[in-house]
């Protein structure tokens, strides 16, 4: 998703098309957070006047921060992944990311200091941005006997299977002291195929098994 807005003043907020940035007040009342200058480095720093957006996607929620004034006048568009492109900007100086607990991750000089294109900086050390997690595919949620082998005169536990398309799966098996009699998947692992067959190391390497994705 995206989503894009005008900032004017420090508060109004114009031509709103999504429903990611969102307009946060201080707790202790007013329109601006009071925020120590993010440029600076050392103790000495001052406070600045700010209008903080969060900024939340399916991966959280970054803070962006602007030391805006009456007379701001800027257009903001968000890509959706925590990437902002700035336009029109009048009467604003700076901008800043920040994670949700005000780590800095980046921050922004305008053309009203830069003299040009708007600069990014990369703090060092800088916090990362909030990053969504993909949950794996292809994982075996079951496994039958298709071929119980032979030479298999114990069960084991912990197995890590050879052959298909994926990687990961390790079993539980059990034995009548010759062939495999029974299994239990323990790790599922990820990108295997269903219906595919996987060998079960040990015995004489002759049992196969049918995964369930």
């Amino acid at each position: 998703m995206a989503d894009s807005l005008v900032l004017t003043g420090v508060k109004d907020v114009k031509k709103h098309t999504g429903t990611e940035m969102l307009l946060t007040r201080p707790k202790r009342g007013g329109d601006t957070h009071s925020l120590k200058e993010w440029w600076k480095t050392g103790a000495n720093k001052c406070y600045v006047m700010c209008t903080v957006f969060n900024v939340t996607t399916a991966a959280g929620t970054v803070k962006l921060v602007l030391d805006a004034s009456a007379g701001t006048n800027v257009r903001i568009d968000h890509d959706g992944s925590f990437n902002f492109t700035f336009y029109g900007i009048n009467e604003v100086e700076r901008a800043a990311l920040f994670t949700e607990a005000y780590e800095l991750i980046e921050h922004y000089v305008f053309p009203r200091i830069s003299g040009g294109k708007v600069m990014t900086v990369t703090p060092p050390g800088g916090a990362s941005r909030p990053n969504v997690i993909v949950p794996p595919t292809g994982v075996v949620t079951g496994a039958s006997i298709s071929d119980a082998g032979t030479g298999y005169t114990a069960g084991q536990n912990g197995v890590s299977v050879d052959g298909g398309s994926g990687s990961g799966m390790t079993i539980n098996y059990g034995s009548d002291g010759d062939t495999i009699n029974s299994v239990t998947v323990v790790d599922g692992g990820q990108d295997y195929v269903n219906n595919e067959t996987v060998t079960v190391p040990g015995g004489n390497d002759d049992g196969e098994l049918t995964v369930t994705v």
